[in-house]
């Protein structure tokens, strides 16, 4: 497989939340999701066929392939995962989400693993401390 650029993996993980907050994915929409202009998102696309992760046709929409799909979700859940430990941690919710943004694409899968599980029990502790309170 090849190696993703950082700027490859942002791209991907745009299409992909564009596409489930919205049901398709135009070129406008992900320079809006990416603060680039659309000429940029153009050239990255043209990339992102080549490497057969998107099809496009240009004034078309924009899908992920089924390899494209799943690089996009492994990228967003490592940012999703990053997100969660960081607002754990008390981080406000803008900055973590930055900060996972550049962490997210230094992650190796296993330090990822125990991440979700540190995640997963602490939000487990958390669930149960708020239902003592409760009770």
């Amino acid at each position: 497989m090849t190696m993703l650029t950082e700027r490859t993996e942002d791209y991907l993980e745009a299409i992909y939340v564009v596409n489930t907050a919205k049901g398709y994915v135009r070129v406008k929409d992900v320079a809006a999701q990416l603060s680039v202009s659309c000429p940029s998102v153009t050239e990255m696309l043209r990339k992102l066929v080549s490497l057969r992760l998107i099809t496009y046709e240009k004034y078309g929409g924009i899908l992920l392939t089924e390899k494209g799909a799943m690089t996009a979700r492994a990228v967003k859940d490592r940012h999703d995962t990053l997100v969660s430990l960081l607002k754990l941690a008390g981080v406000p919710h803008d900055v973590a989400n930055k900060d996972a943004c550049v962490m997210e694409h230094h992650l190796s899968p296993v330090s990822l693993e125990h991440l979700k599980q540190l995640v997963s029990d602490l939000e487990s502790r958390r669930a149960h401390k708020m239902a003592l309170k409760v009770t």
